[in-house]
């Protein structure tokens, strides 16, 4: 099951994770003299967003694949108590939040390490990074 949950959050931290980093790099660019503290809160200021944007879009991918589910539930016939505390429910809700958590961690984390690597460096026009002298 946990290898279940960490492969369907994989697409989503991935894109999140590049883009985060991407920000971070692109932030750099239009100011290089910044600090490590400058850049790491303006890139989290952008990787809230992300967050939100991200969190929304997983709830709804898994809500999307559990349609058929909450179909079957509604058919069912079953009250409402006996159905939210199924084990099909709870393996949604754990899907949901185990791929939230990631994301959470995935966001400061990316931004952490794309500022560290990044402060220092100079832009050159090739789009590469050199360090100052």
């Amino acid at each position: 099951m946990l290898a279940g949950l960490i492969v369907a959050a994989l697409g989503v931290l991935d894109d999140v994770t590049v883009s985060q980093a991407s920000t971070v790099f692109t932030i750099h660019e239009t100011d290089p003299g910044q600090t490590f503290g400058q850049l790491f809160a303006r890139g989290m200021r952008v990787g809230r967003d992300h967050i939100a944007s991200v969190v929304n879009t997983l709830f709804l991918a898994y809500a999307g694949a559990s349609l058929g589910l909450l179909v079957l539930f509604s058919t069912s016939g079953l009250p409402v108590s006996e159905l939210i505390n199924s084990e099909l429910v709870a393996v949604e809700l754990v899907k949901t939040m185990v791929g939230s958590l990631g994301l959470l961690a995935a966001v400061p984390l990316t931004t952490l390490i794309a500022a560290a690597s990044v402060v220092g460096t100079q832009p050159t026009r090739d789009g590469s990074r050199r360090h100052r002298h």
